[in-house]
């Protein structure tokens, strides 16, 4: 830039005409003088005396930062563009964040790529909101490797303090410490049942942060009714929280497939998750709020069609309280059964309580989230995956099978194979 050429030669930039005047710059200087007076409206420059200014030091952060904001809007553009979106959402409602994402984000990605960092650790994405905004904003690489476009996903500010979950674990259980799910169950079964919930869903949930805390170190699991936890288990919570998001954003996926194809698909969906949600999210009228208003009706519909719930006109279906795991047992088992039958083996569903192990062949991702393959050379069964598993690919592993699906895992050696 030539006026800070002049600035860095003395302190003002000085476009007076004189014979000491650079040649370019004499070339240039109505130019120039036309820019000196746009920095001096921004307050990046003041004219001292006629034709000579003096610029702020300030001034090249500023222009490049906004440089740089320009890219983030044109990027966000052809991400809108591509998707044939540009006409509908307005610039007005564009939304770029800072390196920590302050506010909750659910939306489905409309591009990924490289942050501005200039070490590749760090991936942008731009998400069309159900809030009716496009967000723009960058997160640590490794938060989403397996992010795609079209998928939705939720990102947001890391736990604000400790969960509700721990503190009931909490207190059920009691001064020994020791946390029984059955306990809790029948502790639930009217409170929840009244609220149009389901007891058993409940208490998996309570169940599953118990195991990752387990796998964080932070409780025991003594049997498949007991657990040890400790009397500050909220703060040991917040504390594992806090770390997992260390990038100042949680990302997680709700649906691997884009909304349109929810609509119709025989399997559990984020769209069911929400029709079955006490606490929905809430949606703008304009924007992909809209567009998921509108994917929800037809899904009602969807299932009415297809048996799965009840029709009571005007829009409303009557659905059971497991709709959702039926679904996703159904998804499952389909699919695991196919996978089963592409490896030549007899298809082993888990079961709370059963023992599942095997090699450990890879993942596979479904509707209903990703889940780890095991053949055991005989049998194949499918168990929610868990990033702690990725080092152990081509390993043989084991463990019983949890309420609510998941696993207690242990691992044994290598036997060479890979996938």
């Amino acid at each position: 830039m030539l006026i800070a050429e002049q600035r860095s030669r003395n302190e003002f930039a000085d476009l007076r005409p004189d014979r000491d005047t650079l040649e370019s710059v004499r070339q240039n200087r109505a130019l120039l003088i036309q820019r000196a007076r746009k920095l001096g409206r921004m307050g990046l420059a003041t004219e001292v005396e006629s034709g000579q200014w003096s610029i702020s030091p300030r001034a090249e952060p500023v222009l490049r930062e906004l440089g740089e904001r320009g890219d983030i809007i044109k990027a966000m553009h052809r991400a809108l563009d591509r998707e044939g979106l540009a006409d509908t959402r307005s610039a007005a409602d564009y939304v770029l964040h800072p390196a920590t994402v302050t506010e909750p984000i659910i939306g489905h990605v409309l591009d990924k790529g490289l942050g501005s960092d200039e070490t590749g650790e760090r991936v942008r994405l731009v998400i069309d909101g159900v809030d009716g905004r496009v967000h723009h904003l960058e997160v640590d690489v490794s938060s989403v490797e397996n992010v795609q476009r079209g998928m939705i996903l939720a990102a947001g500010a890391a736990q604000a303090g400790p969960r509700t979950s721990d503190r009931n674990i909490l207190a059920i259980a009691g001064k020994e410490g020791i946390y029984r799910p059955s306990t809790h169950l029948q502790q639930a079964v009217g409170t929840v049942e009244r609220l149009g919930g389901d007891p058993a869903a409940y208490v998996r949930s309570h169940v599953r942060r118990l195991e990752a805390l387990r796998r964080a170190g932070h409780v025991e699991r003594i049997d498949a009714d007991q657990w040890r936890v400790p009397a500050d288990l909220p703060e040991h919570g917040h504390a594992y929280d806090l770390a997992r998001d260390r990038t100042g954003g949680r990302v997680s996926v709700l649906s691997p497939i884009a909304l349109e194809q929810q609509v119709g698909h025989d399997g559990a969906t984020w769209l069911d998750r929400e029709l079955a949600s006490r606490q929905r999210t809430v949606l703008a009228d304009h924007g992909f709020g809209r567009e998921v208003n509108v994917a929800l009706d037809r899904r009602r519909q969807w299932l009415a069609d297809k048996g799965y719930a009840a029709d009571l006109g005007n829009g409303r279906i009557r659905a059971p309280r497991d709709l959702v795991q039926r679904l996703e047992t159904g998804d499952i088992e389909r699919a695991g059964k196919a996978l089963a039958a592409e490896r030549g083996r007899e298809w082993r569903p888990a079961t709370p309580g059963s023992q599942v192990g095997g090699q450990l062949v890879g993942a596979t991702q479904l509707a209903s989230g990703r889940f780890a393959m095991i053949d055991d050379g005989l049998g194949f069964s499918l168990v929610p995956w868990r990033p702690a598993l990725e080092q152990y690919i081509g390993c043989t592993v084991s463990g019983i099978t949890l309420p609510g699906g998941d696993v207690s895992w242990s691992f044994g050696r290598n036997r060479g194979l890979g996938l």
